[in-house]
């Protein structure tokens, strides 16, 4: 068995140790007498409360507060509904089967996979960069590359365990799972197989192993755009807030789709070359068409990105952006419409995920009533709780729905609210656009850390949305600057502050609200501060070698040249 697979079963089975185990301590007394502090989320009883419905034959909905998709509770009453097939079954499958638990162990699964598809794909970027370290140059690299032995001797048999801290033996996702919470199996596994699916096919081979052996030939662009569109329209439709991520899956497939055409190009000129003459001159022809393409694209968007954002004067040239040439702006974007929506694996994943997310909603509705798509999608959109909520629009909430309370007051609609979506489309923007062609891992990641600071309604669960996509893109930052540490200590500092005041109010009765709000920004506050200490240590070479400073490529041989 492999490192990775022995790290999977230990994360797995600490998970099933630890949701039989806490919520006896907690939940039946063993530990905590009365019950005061249950272990167990409240979300689990609305689940099996709803998966009781549906075994009943009517709908999941009846089950006040179920706002979720109906084939969760579909999923958990099947033990439920097997009646008497399941009186004579063994003890432990008594217990796997048994409403207590049953859910709580697809859960638990569900997360444990993710954690696997994590080690698979930092394990492939890992084994990425150091191939791409062999073909650097060898004058200033000859010491590193002794430097790198050494460290490869010594920290690379643990390299796995690294990887296993980032997720399956991290402390949130377990206490998340083992409470109790659908996460993990309603959109973070979808997400993860959709970002596995479009990074790279190799990522998804490694998972599949049956399937290697019987085919070497790597999935085709296309194929994979329709796969990955069915995983996220699946995504979309249990949790809705991965449809953020559409134009990033469709700017990166355009990116991989014209790089692979040019390629092509490339190599059917290099063997017209090389049939007709082998001098020096066609092969720099040749050489010269390698270098052309996305690298090159890459180098003059960069240049053209510090023109237009750096705080530093104007070239004589007249670089910055057109703000007074009109039709160099529509030229801009429809260049970036013929690279989205004109290519056949962007257009292919576009479709396929309002297919599915349509199919599956349809049979919601058709199975369940209109009410599926009220309470499990529609009311996502506008959805507003202070309860348990880290947000710091809370207090607000509270205060409002006090108010509606009291008098009969309607609650506001104003320009106001909608404040909080200026930052998100910005920041969803230009990281679809600007970042997500080349490094899709971290513009997901920023989009969604912006996102759930940024929400009027912020839970525990929320804080898995970015952290799962966290360690695929964790290389590519910079830890270890002055600034990234201050940052990290002030939300450590936020958290620890939120926690203590949350605990006068809900646990000591105290009247603590405005401390619970004052908390809460500072929480905010410090989000955003790490947000941007996050943008400011992102290391751009990285991404650069990652794509272009492969063999054939001609990065290599052009930064020897220069």
């Amino acid at each position: 068995i492999s490192k990775t697979t022995k790290h999977f079963l230990y994360g797995l089975l600490l998970r099933l140790i630890l949701l039989i185990a806490l919520p006896a301590l907690m939940d039946d007394g063993l530990l905590l007498p009365g019950g005061v502090v249950r272990y167990t989320d409240i979300d689990y009883d609305v689940f099996t409360d709803a998966a009781a419905h549906v075994a009943e034959g009517r709908s999941p909905y009846r089950r006040h507060t179920y706002r979720y998709t109906p084939f969760l509770a579909a999923l958990l009453s099947l033990p439920m509904g097997g009646g008497r097939q399941f009186e004579r079954v063994s003890l432990i499958w008594s217990v796997v089967l048994s409403t207590k638990y049953f859910g709580k162990i697809l859960f638990c699964m569900a997360d444990a996979i993710c954690g696997y598809i994590i080690l698979i794909l930092r394990a492939r970027s890992r084994k990425q960069r150091s191939n791409n370290n062999d073909v650097q140059d060898d004058q200033p690299k000859q010491h590193n590359s002794i430097i790198e032995k050494c460290i490869a001797q010594h920290i690379n048999p643990s390299s796995e365990f690294i990887d296993a801290l980032w997720w399956l033996y991290n402390p949130l996702p377990i206490n998340i799972c083992t409470r109790g919470s659908a996460e993990a199996l309603v959109v973070l596994l979808p997400v993860l197989l959709t970002v596995a699916l479009t990074v790279n096919d190799n990522g998804m081979k490694q998972l599949f192993t049956s399937l290697q052996t019987k085919t070497k030939r790597s999935m085709s662009i296309p194929l994979r755009a329709c796969l990955a569109g069915i995983l996220h329209g699946i995504g979309i439709h249990c949790k809705l807030y991965p449809v953020i991520y559409t134009v990033s899956f469709m700017a990166n497939f355009s990116r991989q789709e014209q790089q692979q055409r040019r390629r092509c190009q490339s190599a059917s000129s290099r063997g017209n070359h090389t049939n007709g003459s082998n001098d020096a001159s066609s092969s720099s022809s040749t050489q010269q068409q390698l270098d052309q393409g996305w690298t090159h694209t890459l180098s003059e968007q960069m240049t053209y990105f510090q023109n237009c954002m750096c705080c530093t004067p104007q070239s004589s040239s007249g670089g910055g952006f057109p703000w007074k040439h009109p039709i160099k702006i529509l030229m801009l974007a429809l260049l970036w419409i013929q690279r989205l929506f004109l290519t056949p694996s962007s257009i292919l994943f576009l479709l396929s995920s309002i297919f599915t997310m349509a199919l599956t909603t349809y049979a919601a509705v058709h199975y369940y009533g209109h009410e599926a798509l009220e309470e499990g999608l529609l009311y996502h959109f506008g959805r507003i709780d202070h309860r348990h909520n880290y947000s710091m629009y809370w207090y607000w909430i509270y205060l409002l729905r006090g108010r509606v309370a009291s008098a009969e007051v309607v609650a506001p609609s104003t320009w106001v609210g909608n404040v909080p979506l200026i930052p998100q489309i910005l920041i969803l923007g230009f990281s679809s656009l600007g970042i997500a062609p080349y490094d899709l891992t971290f513009a997901l990641f920023c989009q969604t850390f912006c996102f759930v600071a940024f929400n009027k309604v912020m839970t525990a669960q929320y804080f898995t949305w970015y952290l799962c996509l966290l360690p695929l893109c964790s290389e590519r930052i910079q830890w270890s600057s002055r600034r990234m540490l201050l940052s990290l200590g002030l939300l450590l500092v936020s958290i620890l502050t939120w926690l203590g005041s949350a605990f006068t109010l809900e646990m000591l009765g105290w009247r603590s609200h405005r401390q619970v709000w004052m908390a809460s920004v500072l929480f905010f506050v410090a989000n955003v501060n790490l947000l941007v200490a996050i943008l400011n240590g992102y290391r751009v070479d990285k991404t650069w070698r990652s794509l272009f400073d492969t063999p054939g490529e001609g990065w290599s041989q052009k930064v020897k040249a220069s």
